[in-house]
């Protein structure tokens, strides 16, 4: 099958689900989603946070911050579900404040459904937890040598904190470690992509030879609903990509063809790529302390990592433990990508 949306299934039955991280892109088609199937979705906000699109999917908002555990109680309280999608991703803040988010947050929010109806965790991590290994399908079983950036090692900090609270309480959980994940609403990755494109300052890495490791949102959204019932899931981790060995070099091609672009002309090696990311990252942090800057790196390192590096993972465990597959094929996601580009995305 290649449409949107999936055959009805047994739905939610009017289960509470909390969903951290629901403004943003993963976390919105997520909430979208569980409205959709009969669930409950309860999504913890920021009180500066854009809703508008939560509140027209009918969700439950209820405001707090993963830094400050005072304010988490509420937001458990009464949910069976919680879908954790919430971090912090930057090239550029500090390891203090991407720590306090990604690792003291998730623990946070552990330690709040401590005791409470909560009996099932997902964790929504990253194939970055792997440390950008490259070769060709990298496995579940993967343990990376050492990391590049901060954001890699926090993610995986986090998992290890999953999996204390699993081992010490009675509680389910499940790792979804996701790869590029592309699709309507996907600001961080396409839109600046398409950005760069249609600016004529689009830079590829080694050329844009590198397998993307892309995964349509909607297949992600797939994973995140049999995680939260599939009883196989249950302490496991699970790599989450449509397996494709689309490059980067051919995504952007596409997304220019289809935008009416030129394609990307500009290339940069990949070691001096990693120096240049290497030093715009601390000037732009200097910067960002001295003068409030808000604007992201030309460059960092883990984009280059991401962009130069082959994002090969095996999806294998999730097709044979929960009967995953990835159901909007590489085609048909583009397209509708591409139709979400063309009607003014912002």
């Amino acid at each position: 099958m290649s449409g949107e949306r999936p055959p009805a299934g047994p739905g939610g039955s009017g289960q509470r689900c909390l969903i951290t991280g629901a403004t943003g892109f993963i976390g919105s088609h997520i909430v979208q989603r569980l409205a959709a199937e009969g669930y409950r979705p309860r999504c913890l906000v920021r009180r500066t946070s854009e809703t508008s699109l939560l509140r027209t999917l009918g969700a439950e908002l209820v405001e707090g911050e993963l830094t400050a555990p005072e304010t988490l109680p509420p937001a458990v309280n009464g949910c069976r579900l919680v879908v954790h999608c919430a971090a912090l991703v930057s090239d550029w803040a500090t390891p203090q404040e991407i720590t306090s988010a990604n690792v003291s947050g998730t623990r946070n929010l552990l330690d709040a459904c401590a005791g409470t109806s909560v009996t099932r965790f997902v964790h929504v991590s990253t194939t970055d937890v792997y440390g950008h290994p490259g070769g060709r399908d990298v496995d579940e079983r993967h343990q990376a040598s050492g990391f590049s950036n901060w954001y890699a090692q926090t993610k995986l900090a986090a998992e290890a904190e999953v999996k204390r609270a699993a081992a010490e309480r009675a509680l389910e959980t499940v790792v979804l470690r996701p790869a590029t994940v592309y699709g309507p609403r996907s600001r961080e990755v396409i839109l600046e992509i398409t950005r760069a494109i249609r600016g004529g300052h689009m830079l590829l890495i080694d050329q844009g030879r590198a397998i993307a490791g892309l995964c349509y949102v909607q297949n992600l959204v797939d994973a995140v609903l049999l995680a939260i019932e599939h009883p196989a899931a249950v302490g496991e981790a699970f790599n989450v990509t449509d397996g494709l060995a689309v490059t980067w070099r051919e995504l952007t091609d596409a997304l220019a063809a289809g935008l009416d672009c030129p394609p990307p002309r500009f290339s940069i090696p990949r070691a001096p790529a990693e120096l240049l990311g290497r030093v715009l990252e601390h000037g732009y942090r200097g910067l960002r302390s001295a003068t409030g800057l808000t604007t992201r790196p030309l460059l960092s390192r883990q984009a280059v990592q991401v962009m130069g590096v082959d994002q090969s993972f095996s999806n294998l465990k999730a097709r044979s433990l929960l009967g995953w597959e990835p159901r909007v094929d590489y085609y048909r996601g583009l397209e509708l990508t591409l139709d979400w580009l063309r009607s003014g995305a912002r």
